[in-house]
């Protein structure tokens, strides 16, 4: 079982590891076995036990934790680089669902209109889909879409 949300009874079996820009275990059960797991989805995360059930916690968000014990955390961690084993502090920021499906490579962000026999071109942004325009080629409606990335899809610090 992963969660998202993360005690501070967990936070205090580990510290922020200044050379390596991670987590390491400083107590409670694995302190002999200090090694992550990495798992399909590409990010790290160390099982801990809380009540005595075993859970895993993401490194990403332990190390945001550490840093900002007091953030909403509703909120989800972003990899400012995209690498999701780089968890220095500096890579991370919180954002929101939203502004975390930003990174999303596979969205095409357009179709093919039957009824216009064009490829239309659309972006979703604040729970909102703007038309991008009707384009007669998939190169030109995938450029409207990354023009409409840019410009919409902008993530501003806090």
């Amino acid at each position: 079982m992963r969660i998202n949300r993360i005690s501070s009874e967990v936070l205090d079996q580990f510290k922020y590891d200044e050379v390596n820009g991670g987590v390491m275990r400083v107590m409670g059960k694995g302190v002999g076995n200090p090694v992550p797991k990495i798992k399909g989805n590409g990010y790290i995360y160390y099982t801990v036990y809380i009540d005595s059930v075993r859970t895993e916690c993401a490194a990403h968000r332990m190390v945001y934790l550490l840093h900002n014990p007091d953030m909403d955390q509703s909120l989800q961690i972003d990899h400012i680089n995209g690498t999701t084993t780089d968890n220095r502090i500096e890579n991370l920021r919180s954002v929101t669902c939203q502004q975390n499906h930003f990174n999303r490579s596979t969205a095409l962000g357009f179709f093919w209109d039957k009824r216009e026999h064009k490829f239309r071109s659309h972006i979703c942004a604040d729970g909102k889909v703007m038309h991008l325009g009707y384009y007669d080629t998939i190169l030109d409606a995938r450029a409207a879409y990354l023009r409409g990335k840019k410009k919409y899809h902008v993530i501003e610090e806090r």
